[in-house]
């Protein structure tokens, strides 16, 4: 009913327990929203995405990927995970946070989902919504801890068992842009690492680790907090190489020193080091072969 203020008089009002808000309001309106869903499977979209007109097109072929042979088969796909076409290269900063997302939306996950260890990243992903209400909602939204709200879908939908599986498919992509500043891609690579580091904190984490075998929780390991540490080490191995190297080549016994002659080898430290540098690399490089 209209007031003379202008304003609505209020029919009816709900008390609220306390403040509204109890975790991250993304996530809290995902799980939400999601009873309000008509149909089987749904797909959160970000503010900032959108959909091509020619990638709607092969929207069939997408929920076709649900289908098996046998009604209500429990091994069937339920999740199907989908790339992200960053729009917002521009410039060298926005050229690097794109490439980063091309080269984890398509080769990375590709090879998540081959080795068993992939779960829910995007929301270009489609879900079963009944799945998805069985375990809780699309999202986890407890503050802080859930920082990385998305994947925790993934982590529950696996917890679960009897065979489930979460294909990727890259003929399908939905369009997503971003900030170009440097502090707004600085900030989102922050929150990444940042939730990585909180989800070793959850009991998602703690289960999958007993229950994965080794090639699945290798993968996951590397595939989310493993990688940032990775990072830290080779981070940290560049200057340690460039100190031991320069110590090597500091110690080097001159042709001048008569004294010392009878100490230094004839092989120089520099070719000592380059040598020892060959062997380390080559097993690198069949590391990564492997």
């Amino acid at each position: 009913e209209p007031t003379g203020s202008g304003r609505r008089q209020a029919k009816y009002r709900v008390e609220l327990p306390g403040y509204p808000i109890l975790g991250d309001g993304k996530s809290d309106n995902q799980n939400h929203a999601i009873i309000f869903l008509r149909g089987i499977f749904s797909q959160c979209i970000d503010a900032n995405q959108g959909g091509y007109f020619e990638q709607m097109l092969m929207l069939p072929c997408v929920l076709g990927e649900f289908r098996t042979m046998e009604r209500g088969d429990e091994a069937a796909k339920q999740i199907i995970g989908l790339p992200e076409h960053i729009t917002s290269d521009i410039g060298s900063v926005g050229d690097f946070a794109a490439g980063s997302e091309v080269a984890f939306g398509t080769i990375l996950q590709r090879t998540y989902s081959v080795l068993g260890a992939r779960m829910h990243y995007g929301h270009p992903d489609i879900m079963n919504k009944q799945y998805m209400m069985q375990q809780g909602g699309v999202s986890k939204a407890t503050k802080t801890i859930n920082l990385s709200e998305d994947i925790f879908a993934g982590m529950d939908f696996t917890l679960r068992g009897q065979g489930r599986s979460i294909k990727h498919c890259e003929y399908f992509h939905v369009a997503k842009g971003r900030d170009l500043g440097f502090n707004t891609v600085l900030g989102f690579f922050s929150k990444l690492s940042s939730g990585a580091g909180e989800q070793i904190l959850t009991r998602q984490m703690f289960r999958l680790g007993q229950l994965l075998h080794l090639p699945e929780a290798l993968t996951f390991y590397y595939a989310h907090v493993g990688f940032y540490v990775t990072q830290g080490l080779v981070s940290a191995s560049m200057p340690i190489l460039v100190f031991a190297w320069t110590v090597v080549l500091a110690a080097d016994c001159e042709g001048t020193f008569q004294s010392f002659e009878n100490y230094c080898s004839s092989v120089p430290a520099a070719e000592a080091m380059a040598q020892l540098l060959s062997i380390w690399y080559s097993w690198v490089i069949f590391l990564f072969l492997v």
